[in-house]
């Protein structure tokens, strides 16, 4: 999970902050931002031109669901971003792996599990992480993240999504 990238190039905090708005309107909530909205995206902001590892983006990830940005859906915004940021690896996994995976990523990143519970399972499918990387380095991904299409993937992932309450 070493392996470093620039996670956060091509998923800019408008798009975060549009995916919280599409969350909510799902919901049926206010779209709300809380004091600390500007320290989340300047934490964004400047890990955006970092280059990082798995584990580094995941706890830029945790980092601004803690600052909670944002009234309602805070958890599930920033877990739907951790999971559309390896949504291309888990969609190279068997289904129930995939779910593993993205399931322990978005707890993570709610606070819900601790970090030593996700090392050890991302260490279990290290694998194939090192295999869908070595093969994204041969042919690499044109795919870049649009705000459309995080939204229809937020509104499928509604499904089952953890549902964290006003902070």
């Amino acid at each position: 999970m070493d392996i470093e990238k620039l996670w956060l190039s091509s998923f800019s905090w408008e798009e975060v902050r549009s995916l919280n708005q599409t969350l909510c309107k799902q919901q049926s909530t206010t779209y709300q931002v809380n004091r600390a909205f500007e320290a989340a995206r300047e934490l964004w902001g400047k890990a955006a031109g970092r280059r990082m590892s798995l584990l580094e983006v995941l706890d830029v990830c945790r980092q601004c669901y803690d600052l909670a940005p944002f009234t309602f859906n805070n958890g599930n915004t920033f877990a739907t971003v951790g999971k559309n940021l390896i949504s291309e690896w888990l969609n190279s996994l068997p289904a129930v792996e995939a779910q593993i995976v993205g399931n322990t990523v978005g707890h993570y990143i709610a606070g819900v599990i601790n970090k030593k519970e996700l090392v050890k399972v991302l260490r279990h499918f290290e694998t194939s992480w090192r295999t869908y990387a070595a093969a994204r380095e041969v042919v690499p991904s044109t795919r870049t993240v649009q705000t459309k299409e995080i939204q229809a993937r937020a509104s499928a992932g509604l499904e089952g999504a953890m549902l964290t309450p006003p902070q």
